[in-house]
């Protein structure tokens, strides 16, 4: 919120739109110290309107899809598929949708942008497949440095022009103006070698999208791998059976969906695998609740976006993506002593529609902790390796819908530490189980040659090849760092040092 600025003065216009009222928060607005602003309106070739297809349209599966709001996240340049973000419809209403407007169609890379619930927010179009947009959203095209524009509007500096000045969501959907969109200002480099630094800024923005699509990929690939194996090494057929008194009894369980076909059929895949499984605590996994962090039981508590001294690293499963990453991390400062994660530890969501979202934490991090719907697994002795696969073969559990089959209650469901020995992690060769972790974790060298402006997208590109979905995700990191550094510097009207 730091660009949010009340004015030294205001006009008697201004004062008289906000019905005479004395009241300086009323008057905060954005406030660019670089003069070099043009509109987005000026600097836009087009845009179109997205169309609603009706509740009927939506089907299970379909070649053709319907993009949402909730596709377009802060942490992210790509759009979100998952939790009904990109939803299958059925041709007719895809047709029907871009019969006479064949612009709402959406193609890879277009720009999307939020003009109802999370107002200003854009992303590029991603794996959508054959898809039309939410009436909701804007499809975008600039006449002139689109990477560069879409930095900036998915900056601070941008968003913030855009806020409603209507609460609550709905009213605020209502209430969009296109001015909104039109009259945002974007700040351009006013310097010598303007143009090096748009490209530069352009060059970053390209780099995070081609790690994000990396890690994207290594996720695909540990599926595909798993995937592969289990379909190649099966002992049997799978035959459902209504479930048995004495099974019921063995289980003690008659609280999840762990007698339906749906599960009984995918579990199969792992009973029948031809060289076993093993439950985590056979294989060495001591599962933990995260703590507590109700006020009334630490008595004092702080909550920081920033990093302060002496405060815990809160590492909460809201925050852990499909991917196995961080979106983002918050701190947190009490007296109360709380219990640390350390290095080799995963961490899985517990509860909600987070639930069994997992991170493997490979450096050891600073001072970390999570909350009660975090729950962490850690080995006694340290196999990093062993963390890793379980991690994997976890998160593919999720990805076919198991641990929504075995977890239980309303509102995204609960996962608790007593249903971790349901999740089978089958005996893969050795050799195979390197090679899923490799996919994960795998730190190679940066590339021989120097980053220039010239090759910086590219020396990235060569970089990923080799990486895994951590270390990825570490460099994705700082060049948002690197990014954010220039665009604050082109904000403020300072000079930016471009690599030669």
């Amino acid at each position: 919120m730091k660009y949010l600025r009340v004015p030294r003065e205001i006009s008697l216009a201004e004062l008289k739109a906000k019905a005479t009222s004395w009241s300086a928060g009323m008057y905060q607005r954005v406030e660019i110290s670089n003069s070099n602003q043009p509109k987005v309106g000026d600097l836009l070739a087009e845009f179109h309107n997205g169309k609603e297809v009706g509740s009927l349209a939506y089907v299970r599966n379909s070649p053709c899809s319907f993009i949402r709001t909730k596709a377009l996240q802060p942490h992210s340049l790509l759009t979100q598929l998952k939790g009904g973000a990109v939803a299958p419809i059925t041709p007719r209403a895809f047709k029907a949708a871009i019969e006479r407007n064949p612009e709402r169609e959406v193609f890879e890379g277009d720009v999307l942008y939020a003009r109802g619930g999370n107002v200003g927010e854009v992303a590029f179009a991603y794996q959508c497949g054959t898809a039309t947009l939410s009436g909701h959203m804007l499809r975008l095209r600039f006449a002139t440095q689109p990477l560069y524009c879409f930095a900036f509007l998915k900056h601070d500096v941008c968003k913030l022009q855009q806020r409603s000045d209507v609460a609550g969501s709905i009213a605020a959907l209502d209430n969009f103006k296109l001015e909104t969109l039109l009259d945002c200002r974007i700040p351009f480099p006013n310097q010598r070698g303007a143009d090096d630094v748009i490209a530069y800024v352009a060059a970053l923005t390209e780099a995070i999208v081609e790690k994000e699509k990396a890690i994207r990929a290594r996720n695909d690939e540990i599926h595909g791998l798993i995937e592969a194996e289990l379909t190649a090494s099966q002992t049997g057929s799978f035959r459902y059976e209504y479930p048995m008194r004495d099974e019921i009894a063995g289980l003690g369980r008659f609280d999840a969906a762990i007698y339906s076909h749906e599960y009984k059929s995918k579990i199969a895949r792992i009973r029948n695998y031809r060289r076993g499984y093993r439950t985590p605590s056979a294989a060495g996994f001591t599962i933990t609740p995260g703590p507590s962090l109700e006020i009334k039981l630490l008595q004092t508590r702080l909550d920081s976006e920033t990093p302060k001294p002496g405060f815990y690293q809160l590492l909460i499963p809201a925050n852990i993506s499909e991917y196995g990453t961080m979106d983002a991390v918050t701190w947190l400062g009490t007296a109360r002593k709380l219990p640390l994660l350390h290095a080799g530890d995963i961490l899985f969501g517990e509860a909600g529609f987070h639930k069994g979202r997992s991170i493997v934490l490979i450096d050891e991090p600073e001072r970390a902790t999570t909350n009660a719907h975090g729950l962490y697994a850690r080995r006694s002795d340290g196999d990093l390796a062993q963390s890793i696969f379980f991690r994997c073969i976890f998160n593919w559990y999720r990805s076919q819908r198991l641990i929504d089959l075995m977890a239980v209650g309303g509102s995204g469901g609960h996962f608790s530490p007593d249903y971790f020995d349901f999740v089978l992690i089958p005996n893969f060769p050795e050799p195979l189980q390197q090679e899923i972790a490799g996919f994960y974790h795998n730190p190679v060298p940066p590339p021989v040659r120097e980053a220039t402006l010239a090759n910086f997208v590219a020396w990235h590109r060569e970089w990923n090849e080799g990486l895994g979905i951590w270390e990825l995700d570490r460099e994705l990191k700082a060049l948002q760092r690197t990014l954010a550094a220039v665009q604050e510097q082109i904000i403020e009207g300072r000079t930016v040092t471009v690599p030669v």
